[in-house]
């Protein structure tokens, strides 16, 4: 029984140290297993930096070219645009040209039917003015006329005896008159009445 009891033992101590042996490999293990995924997890980290430090300056250069390409084009677009509005400028501004050269010729031609009317009605007042010009001058010439027309009365007596002493010795004494009459300037004639007239 002592010896059962010593073999029991020194396999149960035997058994203590192989467990514990193994439990320390499997330790030791394990921490190995777990410093090798750090340095996996390193590298994997370090890896995926690198990668995406790369992208990053992929995507920032194709941005920078596509920002470049767009600036062409919005200053593509904008000159362009800039055309199209000189262009519309100018259909406005010849459309206001064209209204007011249409005003301009509207007004001259109502200035001009203006002017022809008062030079109508001109005309008509100076043939009025002509007409009472022509009568008043008429007029004038009538008044002149009379007022100017000197009237030469010659009276000659003359007794019978003085006369024709021997052919007439009883006959009344004649009065001869004469009469001058003189005309406006615009008349070169002169009339002469010789009236006689025997008392």
């Amino acid at each position: 029984m002592t010896r059962l009891g010593t073999t029991h033992l020194q396999i149960e101590k035997y058994s203590r140290k192989r467990n514990d042996e193994i439990n320390d490999a499997v330790l030791e293990s394990i921490k190995k297993i777990v410093a090798d995924t750090q340095e996996q997890q390193q590298h994997l980290l370090a890896d995926a930096n690198l990668h995406t430090t790369d992208i990053e300056n992929e995507f920032q250069a194709r941005l920078q070219d596509y920002i470049a390409k767009l600036d062409n084009e919005k200053a593509t677009a904008l000159v362009q645009l800039e055309k199209d509005l000189d262009v519309r400028q100018q259909v406005i501004l010849e459309s206001a040209r064209k209204r007011i050269d249409d005003l301009n010729t509207e007004a001259n031609r109502l200035k001009m039917n203006v002017l022809k009317e008062a030079q109508a009605q001109s005309c008509i007042q100076m043939t009025k003015i002509t007409e009472q010009v022509a009568v008043l001058e008429h007029e004038e010439a009538a008044r002149r006329l009379a007022s100017t027309t000197k009237t030469i009365i010659t009276t000659k007596s003359v007794s019978a005896s003085e006369a024709h002493p021997q052919d007439h010795p009883t006959t009344n004494d004649q009065v001869t008159t004469h009469v001058e009459a003189l005309k406006s300037p615009s008349s070169s004639s002169t009339t002469s009445t010789e009236s006689r007239q025997t008392k």
